[in-house]
């Protein structure tokens, strides 16, 4: 089976979500490791939007850029925005050991991540104009 693009990066973003989910005990996994998967899904899902809306995806871990770039083609992304925050976990919390957790709210994030990717699975699912 060959996917396009951004199946392929909806699929990325869902498993990448999945190993999120999987450390998101904050007594066994750190805070940045849990971020780093969470980022990591977030920027792909938003990638495979923006691919699903005829755009070339820019090189960056910046989210409010990817989000900027949505709203741009009138995407409603007011319940997107808190996933923002997460652009801190693509570098700073992997290589600064003196970063202090944000001590946020996982299950929250998770359920908000589930709906960005039925989002984007719903513009996938939509037939073409």
């Amino acid at each position: 089976m060959v996917l396009t693009e951004a199946e392929g990066l909806l699929m990325l973003a869902a498993a990448d979500l999945e190993t999120a989910e999987a450390s998101s005990d904050p007594l066994i996994f750190r805070e940045g490791a849990w971020g780093f998967w969470m980022q990591q899904a977030i920027e792909k899902a938003l990638k495979a939007w923006l691919v699903l809306l005829g755009e070339t995806p820019p090189l960056t871990h910046d989210l409010n850029r990817l989000l900027r770039l949505l709203e741009l083609h009138d995407v409603n992304i007011v319940s997107f925005r808190e996933l923002a925050q997460f652009t801190i976990y693509a570098v700073q919390f992997r290589y600064d050991p003196t970063s202090e957790p944000l001590g946020l709210d996982r299950p929250l994030f998770h359920r908000t991540l589930h709906d960005l990717l039925s989002a984007v699975e719903f513009v996938l699912q939509k037939p073409p104009h």
